[in-house]
């Protein structure tokens, strides 16, 4: 299947994935941009702010009225990173015309007016004194302040963010997607617009098609977008896309940490320099690796640490495949810490001496093949998938890729166990007591 690549204007291109089992036109609009800490949280504020009322649609209210008229057709922005970059993205769909009846004469086709009602949001903001309004500004501030906090509330999302602060202190990798509390609290009305116009002038820009329309047809529906967007940029201005580092061996030794905290359950999160990343082409064989050793419950940590054991109340294994990494997190009791170790490195282990059982293998390659052939069946998945191989310099669908998965043997596993090196360890040690971590903050953080 694949997809075809077109130039919309400077820094801006179309991506037109043909797929005519849905009865939906999918289309998302991503901006790259380059991860900071100081622009983190005003980039993470965009989307929301956005979508909270335009010119035309002054509130929330008016724009789901407004989508609701196009047959409760979707629209939503949201903030993200892809290795070393952040992404803003918005993504629309709607019925695909002919699952309408005939347009109204003043309405036009479905899918044009959704883009033109996303050129409202996207480019005709509300504005005060030139800036955008300091009650939607402060409004959102306070929505994005309370989901980094509900973030530090789940301890298994707080354990993962802190090994990568550890793991990645030096790398442009440990900036959280959403930024910080503090970081957020300061962005201003102004700072939020420098944000904007800056991310309109300078992003790479990505669009990509998912339906039954032919490129031209996109291309038409898309020429109020093209025209507003190229009024910020033109044809001298140059467009890079944020390049990710990636360090395939960990730097010895290996850093271990541990902090405290008043919870019962503690949390272990161990990260791993992999060697492999999405554009070498072969990322499939360590995907396949991650699968067998803690991607699902046919899986070796989940069948041995969890249920054979007992060492664990939970136990997975996932890469990032633009950085080149792979996590391994588990909820465990903290006298069970070295014990959860010995049985995650011995999992490693079979899969690097070849002694996976034939059937824990077999049901791993099925896994992760069920994986990839459920994209097909998701318009957004569909999208997203070859958006992140598109970013990697590689073209394979998932049927593809599922070919490649068939053919992967228990040595190419073992080869990416070999290439495995453990970097950092971080463990968050429940107390199960009544310890003030405000008072305690310096002697709450150790290294054991």
């Amino acid at each position: 299947m694949g997809f075809t690549e077109h130039t919309l204007c400077p820094g801006a291109s179309l991506y037109v994935i043909p797929k005519d089992t849905f009865l939906t036109d999918y289309l998302s609009v991503t901006f790259t941009l380059p991860l900071d800490a100081s622009t983190a949280s005003a980039y993470a504020l965009l989307p929301s702010v956005l979508c909270r009322g335009c010119e035309a649609y002054p509130t929330q209210d008016a724009l789901a009225v407004r989508l609701d008229t196009l047959y409760n057709a979707g629209l939503a922005g949201r903030c993200g990173k892809s290795g070393e970059a952040q992404l803003v993205v918005f993504r629309l769909h709607c019925l695909e015309q002919d699952a309408v009846p005939p347009e109204d004469e003043n309405e036009g086709p479905l899918f044009s007016s959704l883009i033109e009602t996303f050129c409202d949001v996207l480019f005709h903001p509300r504005t005060e004194r030139g800036v955008f309004l300091s009650s939607y500004t402060e409004g959102e501030k306070k929505n994005l302040a309370e989901a980094i906090r509900a973030q530090s509330n789940n301890k298994a999302v707080l354990a993962m963010h802190r090994l990568e602060q550890i793991m990645f202190a030096d790398e442009v990798f440990s900036v959280p997607a959403r930024g910080t509390l503090e970081s957020a609290a300061a962005v201003t009305p102004e700072a939020l617009w420098q944000a904007y116009t800056d991310m309109l002038r300078h992003a790479p820009v990505s669009v990509t098609y998912v339906g039954r329309q032919m490129p031209e047809q996109v291309r038409a529906a898309l020429s109020g977008f093209v025209s507003a967007l190229g009024r910020y940029r033109s044809a001298e201005d140059t467009f890079r896309s944020p390049q990710t580092q990636v360090i395939r061996r960990a730097r010895q030794p290996v850093r271990e940490v541990c902090e405290h905290m008043d919870v019962r359950q503690s949390r272990l999160c161990i990260g791993y320099r992999s060697a492999a990343v999405l554009a070498d082409r072969d990322f499939y064989k360590f995907a396949l690796f991650c699968e067998l050793l803690g991607g699902s419950a046919s899986s070796l940590l989940f069948l041995e640490v969890r249920e054979r054991m007992g060492l664990c109340y939970d136990c997975s294994a996932f890469p990032d495949g633009q950085k080149g990494t792979m996590f391994i997190t588990c909820g465990i009791s903290a006298d069970r810490l070295e014990a959860a170790r010995e049985a995650i490195r011995a999992q490693i282990d079979v899969i690097r001496h070849g002694k996976v059982p034939p059937e824990v293998l077999e049901a791993a390659r099925k896994s992760l093949i069920s994986a990839y052939r459920e994209i097909e069946d998701s318009a957004a998945a569909l999208g997203a998938w070859y958006e992140n191989r598109r970013a990697a310099g590689i073209e394979t669908s998932p049927e593809q890729t599922v070919e490649q998965v068939l053919g992967v043997t228990a040595r190419d596993l073992a080869r990416c166990a070999d290439a495995l090196t453990e970097d950092t360890v971080y463990f968050l040690c429940g107390t199960g007591t009544d310890m003030d971590l405000e008072e305690d903050e310096d002697d709450a953080f150790c290294c054991d």
